[in-house]
């Protein structure tokens, strides 16, 4: 059993069994300019448990290191369907990733 901090979304929050550690979600990565004008923005693939893939949201393999740590400072996610996440919770999980439980000290 490990403890791992993993992203939901209100409606998961009623049903974190349904949850794996290594459920797709997507971090928006916006680039800007030296004058602050945004120039491109990125869907990276952040697992539930936070874990920053080497994909981008449509699958294409070979993210960059520098996209890959700004995905790694992002709190809000979104699921494929759009939906966004709304808290971060400790949960214990077992080696396959599956929730057991909330941490009680969460």
């Amino acid at each position: 059993m490990a403890k791992q901090r993993w992203a939901f979304s209100k409606s998961e929050l009623a049903d974190p069994v349904a949850c794996t550690a290594y459920d797709d979600l997507i971090a928006l990565v916006t680039l800007y300019d030296e004058d602050g004008t945004p120039i491109d923005e990125h869907g990276i693939i952040v697992y539930r448990n936070g874990e920053v893939s080497n994909r981008f949201e449509d699958g294409t393999k070979g993210v960059p290191k520098e996209i890959v740590e700004l995905a790694d400072c992002e709190e809000s996610l979104l699921h494929p369907d759009g939906e966004e996440t709304e808290v971060w919770w400790d949960c214990e999980v077992d080696e396959e990733g599956n929730f057991i439980r909330f941490h009680p000290l969460s």
